[in-house]
């Protein structure tokens, strides 16, 4: 087998230095005898499997000012991360005692604050350090754990030493990602995967979700409400964050979602408010409250400091955790750890110092270009200043700088990973590896995630590794010494009856506008698909005097979109349309065209993709492909014809997926309320544009036929027209028809039906605004007679523009009234004063 692969290798740079015959671990030769055994090609198209998986499963990364947009597929690389079951249990080891040491500093520095007291920790460096929270002084979660969630980078070098970089005790991102990384490396290299015998993350699954309810108030104890609190979308872990709700059975909520009631948290829901009970919070905690933390603060909720006081609401990691992310706290671990725990640190931290020490900074001088430079307090986009980087003249300027300002810096030892096997898509070759392991607290103590997150640096000759910066994520396999049963994580089941009422608004929204925005979209491919098939029989032009039905597609087009270009220019340089109609198709920086909808399609779904079946969230990743390759100056209206007609398929089996796999519950009720509005305001633009406008050959059968293609009626207005076109069967059937899917009856029909199934704050029989406006709105056209329409001189069109005029005016109003009746959001909270920030 080597043979066949011999010769490919040299188009895989990297692939002969692997160390083939490395003696320092068995567990390495197998693996890199195996990646040999498959060669360069093989395992190409395994990384492109990998590939194809995350990308229909939607796993992204938010790269902050990315040029190609905010989120960016997640990078895989598909050769695992091995640790031997010895080396895991030395590792394991270590950080449960490195948990338990800064659970018990966290405790003493919110309560007696002995180790200040006795000088084995400095109060300038824990009161200067930003994430400490004098507002939490003296509160504790009711659980035997103040840090219930706990996670640590660490590294090993060329020695075989591992040493713990850092630690993260906020809000610890990555379990999602581990997760993934392991679903997909599994399924791409099952053989190896299978014969590894690796460890399983399902136990700690459940450890976690155990842990959280075991955090609640006593109160609430038997029956805990979790919640998962996130930044938003646009945080660069929000994919992670709707992935553990939905494996946890938390509910996603953010800031805006919550509100502080007679001292406890709750939920805004559609039923009513609902009692939280745990909160798991992503969010930085001196965000978390407006009005005794960061008055600056959107992402919060005010009054959550007093309810966590009041033991209410338990907050997970507690508020005020981010203390310990200090990195010049390493520097003083090994005598808390002496002070603590009575013995040496298992796990060592790599060496740090802290600049506020004079003796600390004189040593950080003496060695700046040995050393790495951080500021205690972490600031969003800055990164670590290695010393070993920077130019005389830069050396010079960070010494005044430390000088300057001693306390607000830490120095590390710059520690050279030892690289291990990587594949980075293109070669394979040996690359630094950071690895994040995850550590959960009960009433039994730690309990550690096997293996945990590790992430690949971007390039061979680099040492700093951050995804932000392009780092590739790697699945960690701790190898079991002996087969491990597969046992998959199955969260509880909420009681049934529940998911009305704890239906957030903000998710009823974002359904309400995934189901507007994918008939938004769905109804300019069907106008453009009839333009361009137009355009193809007019020779791709838009001639004076001889295009009056292809004239007026465009103009229904142009209004339908909200686009309204020169159409006189148009006439004039006949070559201009079909640019015009591709940029309508493709461009997403056009507001209305094709492509900018399914944009905010994909961005509404995001915000609620924990509500969405698997297959939905798969179609949409595909969805906007055919676009890809489309450009206005090159497309022929054959071709966009051809995208056209992809996208229309693709829509189609976005809806039937929706239709076929969503529970119907509230959020279901939403999103079809979306549809049919959307549905019933763009039948009315088309059929005004098409039928209402004065031509010259208005009721001739094209223009009957267009609107009727429109509304997917043509085949039954086929099958119940004699020989020639009837005007009042055409109407019959795009107005009053309740058996047309895409008929006007249908859409106030199912208006109707879906208002009727939302929950009611109120319990009354009077009718509420949107019940009012959908009443008005069906019972004006039950109540029309076409006969009034179908006049001597054939269509009225005065009279069918003012009705249709009419509707489309109730179905605006509907939907402001169900906003304001559903999503209406609470007024921001902010401060009276303006409180400046400390300086930097």
């Amino acid at each position: 087998m080597h043979s066949q692969h011999t010769d490919a290798t040299g188009a895989y740079p990297g692939w002969d230095s692997l160390p083939l015959n490395d003696v320092r671990q068995a567990h390495w030769q197998r693996l890199t005898r195996a990646l040999h055994e498959l060669g360069p090609a093989v395992l190409t198209g395994r990384a492109q499997e990998a590939r194809r998986l995350l990308h229909e499963t939607g796993v992204t990364y938010n790269v902050y000012g990315a040029a190609n947009g905010v989120r960016q597929p997640w990078p895989l690389d598909v050769v695992p991360l091995l640790v031997g079951s010895e080396d895991w249990a030395v590792i394991e080891a270590g950080l449960v005692q490195r948990a338990e040491l800064l659970n018990l500093i966290l405790t003493d520095l919110y309560g007696p604050r002995e180790i200040l007291r006795r000088g084995l920790l400095p109060p300038a460096l824990v009161f200067g350090h930003g994430g400490f929270l004098r507002a939490c002084q003296d509160i504790c979660l009711p659980a035997a754990h103040q840090l219930p969630l706990y996670a640590a980078d660490l590294v090993r070098d060329g020695t075989g030493q591992t040493w713990v970089m850092a630690d993260r005790t906020q809000a610890p991102s990555g379990i999602g990602y581990a997760l993934e990384n392991r679903r997909v490396t599994a399924r791409v290299l099952p053989s190896l995967y299978r014969d590894a015998q690796v460890h399983r993350q399902e136990p700690f699954l459940r450890a976690l979700r155990g842990n959280l309810v075991a955090s609640a108030p006593p109160a609430a104890r038997d029956d805990p409400a979790l919640a998962l609190l996130t930044p938003g979308v646009r945080n660069e872990t929000y994919y992670e964050q709707a992935l553990l709700a939905e494996q946890l059975d938390l509910e996603l909520v953010e800031g805006s979602d919550l509100v502080m009631r007679g001292g406890r948290l709750y939920l805004r829901a559609l039923g009513g408010l609902t009692p939280i009970d745990v909160l798991w919070r992503r969010v930085d905690d001196a965000w978390c409250d407006p009005l005794e933390l960061r008055a600056d603060s959107f992402l919060g909720v005010p009054g959550l400091v007093e309810a966590v006081r009041r033991r209410q609401v338990s907050v997970v990691n507690p508020l005020g955790s981010g203390v310990l992310e200090n990195p010049a706290l390493g520097a003083y671990l090994p005598s808390l750890a002496r002070h603590f725990l009575g013995e040496d640190l298992r796990l060592p931290s790599v060496e740090s110092y802290w600049c506020g020490d004079p003796q600390q900074l004189d040593h950080v001088l003496a060695h700046l270009p040995q050393l790495v430079i951080k500021r205690l307090q972490r600031r969003p986009g800055e990164r670590s200043v290695f010393g070993a980087n920077l130019e005389p003249k830069e050396l010079a300027v960070w010494r005044e700088r430390l000088l300057a300002r001693p306390a607000q810096f830490a120095a590390q030892a710059a520690v050279a990973p030892i690289p291990t096997p990587s594949f980075g898509g293109k070669s394979l070759g040996m690359r630094a590896v950071l690895l994040r392991a995850f550590l959960t607290a009960g009433n039994d103590g730690y309990r550690v995630l096997p293996g945990g997150f590790a992430r690949v640096a971007p390039q061979a000759d680099t040492l700093f590794i951050s995804n932000q910066a392009g780092a590739m994520g790697k699945d960690v396999w701790v190898l079991a010494s002996e087969p491990e049963t597969e046992a998959a994580y199955v969260p509880a089941t909420p009681p049934a009856g529940t998911a009305h009422g704890s239906l957030p608004r903000r998710a009823a929204e974002n359904l309400f506008w995934v189901g507007r925005y994918l008939e938004r979209a769905g109804a300019s491919l069907r106008l453009l698909r009839l333009t361009l098939g137009r355009l193809a029989d007019n020779g791709a032009t838009l001639e004076p005097g001889t295009g009056d039905r292809l004239h007026l597609l465009v103009q229904t087009l142009t209004r339908m979109t909200a686009n309204h270009p020169d159409l006189v220019h148009l006439e004039a340089d006949g070559t201009a349309l079909p640019g015009l109609l591709t940029n309508l198709l493709a461009d997403r920086s056009h507001a209305g065209s094709v492509a900018f909808d399914l944009q905010a399609l994909a961005q509404a779904a995001e915000a609620v993709r924990e509500r969405l079946p698997e297959d939905v969230l798969h179609l949409l990743a595909d969805l906007p492909t055919p676009l890809a390759s489309l450009r206005a100056d090159l497309a022929t209206p054959e071709y966009a014809t051809q995208v056209t007609q992809q996208l229309m398929h693709g829509l189609l089996a976005v809806s039937g997926a929706l239709y076929a796999s969503t529970e119907q519950d509230a959020g279901w009720h939403f999103l079809e309320l979306g549809r049919c509005i959307e549905r019933g305001q763009s039948l009315s633009v088309a059929l005004r544009g098409l039928l209402c406008i004065a031509a010259p050959q208005i009721s001739a059968p094209p223009f009957i036929e267009a609107a009727l293609g429109f509304c997917d009626c043509l085949p039954a207005y086929r099958r119940y027209r004699k020989n020639q076109p009837q005007l009042r069967v055409a109407l019959e059937l795009l107005l009053l028809d309740p058996r047309q899917p895409r008929g006007m009856m249908r859409q106030l029909q199912g208006i109707e039906q879906h208002l009727a199934a939302l929950p009611r704050s109120v319990d009354n029989a009077q009718l509420n605004a949107s019940g009012r406006l959908a009443l008005e709105a069906a019972s004006r056209l039950r109540l029309l007679d076409l006969a009034d329409l179908d006049i001597a001189t054939g269509l009225d069109r005065p009279a069918l523009d003012q009705f249709l005029g009419r509707g489309e005016y109730l179905l605006r109003e509907l939907s402001d009234a169900i906003a304001i009746a559903h999503f209406q959001p609470p007024l921001a909270p902010h401060s009276l004063l303006h409180v400046p920030a400390e300086p930097s």
